[in-house]
């Protein structure tokens, strides 16, 4: 019995943030002084090295919930059955509910039994839980949502990933354009007919060692701001884990498939960074000896038009390539398609699919 994707929703904020928002920002360094260079050209440095252009942010008015609600109505209605044939909902994010006007990381109720009560799901045995895994939070959703339908305490999952990043930001930290909302949801059920297509093969690291500084939560730079709970990254050092280790929960995965870089057809890495994308692939390339392995047309981005949205970057990207909505990407049957991310903890995490 293999489990696969049966359907797909995505939810992207339509207010729109262009990098020329930011040009009148007062930008800090950590210890609040201000930084040397100006404005304008730390904005197009950053493009430059991330790629990014623009990205969406939720109304100023409002919560989370609204986003998640429409990303998962939209899968259901691509899926087409009975609602409350959903056996579970696990909802991966950051923050829990970030409520209009207050600091975030409201997390009673919990974001997965918001979301089963907005969709009007009333199946009792429909288990509702969150992740809080940081960035590779909705792929360990997948990855827990397999395990229950193997087990068989499941047939059909929906697995969230929410991020409501707009609202974690500190506006006096460059890193502040990186970071996005979106949310993309996902249904896995069980399959018991076709067996060449669904999960293969998984893996997961968990380090938290020195590497728990790299992502964090503190103070604004700026000392008058008084908000306690700010996103903040160490990016250098980021980049370094990223680049070492997401190669390597790669092959790890690929290894228990029996499979090399080289059969893969597609990679949909989590978009934090452009440049790193291809460290990944060529990072991975070189581990299996195949340095100069081509993979024109095999890593699709979504960085430039969404920023960073953390948990939703997969879900989101998937849900493009298979609506034919992200250029000239496409998800064919038969194709090999790994997945992959990294984020605070750090964790990251690789899944190898067959379409």
């Amino acid at each position: 019995m293999k489990t696969v994707i049966a359907a797909t929703g995505t939810q992207m904020p339509e207010r729109r943030i262009p990098n020329s928002f930011f040009l009148d920002r007062n930008f800090l360094n950590e210890d609040g002084t201000p930084m040397p260079k100006s404005t304008e050209e730390m904005v197009a440095k950053l493009e430059q090295i991330t790629g990014i252009k623009e990205r969406g942010y939720i109304s100023e008015k409002g919560d989370s919930v609204p986003l998640m609600a429409s990303a998962c109505e939209n899968a259901l209605a691509e899926w087409g059955k009975d609602r409350n044939l959903i056996d579970g909902i696990i909802v991966a994010h950051n923050a829990g509910n970030m409520l209009e006007g207050r600091d975030g990381f409201h997390t009673v109720p919990n974001m997965a039994a918001l979301l089963k009560n907005k969709l009007a799901i009333e199946n009792h045995e429909c288990f509702a839980y969150d992740i809080l895994f940081g960035c590779p939070g909705w792929l360990q959703g997948i990855i827990q949502a397999h395990q229950a339908i193997q087990m068989g305490d499941a047939k059909n999952v929906l697995v969230v990933g929410l991020e409501v990043a707009s609202r974690l930001m500190d506006p006096h930290d460059l890193d502040s354009m990186i970071l996005a909302d979106g949310c993309g949801a996902t249904i896995v059920t069980s399959c018991g007919g076709d067996d060449s297509k669904g999960i293969i093969s998984y893996a997961t690291y968990s380090h938290a060692q020195e590497d728990i500084s790299c992502i964090y939560l503190a103070k604004s730079y700026n000392k008058e701001l008084k908000a306690p709970t700010l996103f903040k990254m160490n990016g250098k050092d980021v980049y370094k884990y990223a680049t070492v280790w997401v190669p390597k929960v790669i092959k790890a995965a690929l290894d228990k498939a029996g499979l090399t870089a080289s059969d893969v057809d597609m990679f949909l890495f989590h978009q934090a960074n452009g440049k790193m994308l291809h460290a990944f692939a060529n990072n991975l390339a070189q581990m299996y000896g195949l340095e100069g392995l081509s993979f024109e047309g095999k890593i699709p981005t979504t960085i430039e038009f969404t920023g960073n949205t953390s948990v939703a970057t997969i879900p989101t990207m998937l849900d493009l390539i298979r609506k034919h909505d992200l250029g000239n990407y496409e998800i064919t049957p038969g194709m090999k398609v790994v997945f992959a991310s990294v984020g605070a903890g750090m964790h990251c995490n690789a899944m190898v699919y067959q379409f």
